[in-house]
């Protein structure tokens, strides 16, 4: 399911933009779920996910780059299209939010398609590149950082550490140690191509080299477990995520 969300605050402009996006998602047979709105205030504070975000630029309460950048703040990466009449925003657009694209109103609907479709055909490419918020982390020095933000590729896998009662998270050569419920955290990162292989443990499965047997190979060289109840499950979601079957 695709999560578009849309703020202008013209409330002919959402209109019209909104009428396009279904006739392309209807076009490109493509499920959705949209939400739209004219406050920049209320999208902060309403939205949970986003997979593509159109925003106005020039709005009374919060222009769109400053919009984007809270929206990139709690919510990582995300593909941000900006639509806007005046065209020497572009330039701010790309630069301080790495707007996904920069459209020009009255919106072009062959043009917005295209970019749509760009992104649904590499949904795992994106995905992979899209940053993840995590706050009052712990180094393996035990220094507190406040905010952290880990690219979805660079985190090989989390396991639960019973004993510290934080969640490790594990990348190539850094581990970082995180207070948080399992499963809440494991919801999340489902979203993002990750599988649960046995209790208390997701991995990416984009850095599987293989599986045989009870035994996850990554292309680390490290091996993970893979539990007797989980094999089905698991089997069907790496299916899934490298055959989009």
């Amino acid at each position: 399911m695709l999560e578009i969300a849309v703020c202008d605050d013209s409330e002919t402009d959402l209109k019209a933009i909104t009428k396009i996006l279904h006739e392309i998602c209807s076009e490109i047979k493509q499920e959705y779920h949209l939400s739209v709105f004219q406050s920049p205030h209320d999208m902060l504070k309403k939205q949970i996910k986003i997979d593509i975000g159109i925003l106005d630029i020039i709005m009374p309460e919060c222009n769109g780059i400053d919009l984007g950048k809270e929206l990139k703040n709690k919510f990582g990466e995300f593909a941000l299209i900006y639509a806007t009449s005046y065209e020497d925003y572009c330039r701010q657009a790309i630069n301080k939010v790495h707007a996904f694209s920069f459209l020009v109103k009255p919106l072009d609907k062959a043009e917005l398609r295209e970019q749509i479709i760009e992104y649904v055909q590499n949904p795992k490419e994106h995905k992979q590149n899209e940053e993840i918020i995590f706050k009052n982390v712990r180094d393996g020095d035990g220094n507190i950082i406040p905010i952290v933000r880990l690219k979805v590729k660079d985190i090989l896998y989390c396991v639960y550490v019973k004993l510290q009662r934080e969640i490790a998270i594990v990348l190539e050569n850094k581990v970082y140690f995180y207070a948080c419920v399992f499963e809440r955290l494991s919801e999340q990162l489902e979203n993002y191509g990750f599988a649960v292989n046995c209790r208390g443990s997701i991995v990416n499965l984009s850095h599987i080299k293989r599986l045989k047997g009870y035994t996850i190979y990554l292309d680390n060289g490290e091996e993970l477990l893979l539990t007797q109840k989980r094999v089905s499950d698991f089997k069907e979601k790496m299916n899934t995520y490298f055959h989009g079957k």
